[in-house]
């Protein structure tokens, strides 16, 4: 079972994680110089939760924003147990 949302699809990404020195040209520097750039994993905010669906209780992946969703009322046939 992969790390996604069940309702919104939302999942980790990979992002570049760039280093800097220098100081800004606004503070009165030279400018910010690029000195590295890496990859990483940016992951989303999932909880585990049991939700209903059709009447038939099924334990998910569900992001943050899904829950908040949820909270407010069922959303396409599905509320939490």
């Amino acid at each position: 079972m992969s790390r996604e949302c069940y309702l919104t699809g939302k999942k980790n990404m990979v992002v570049n994680s760039v280093t800097r020195r220098g100081k800004a040209r606004a503070q009165g520097g030279v400018g910010r110089k690029t000195t590295g750039i890496t990859k990483r994993v940016q992951k989303a905010n999932l909880h585990k939760k049991d939700i209903r669906e059709n009447g038939v209780v099924k334990r998910v992946w569900l992001s943050a924003a899904a829950l908040r969703t949820l909270e407010k009322g069922p959303y396409q046939g599905v509320e939490l147990a």
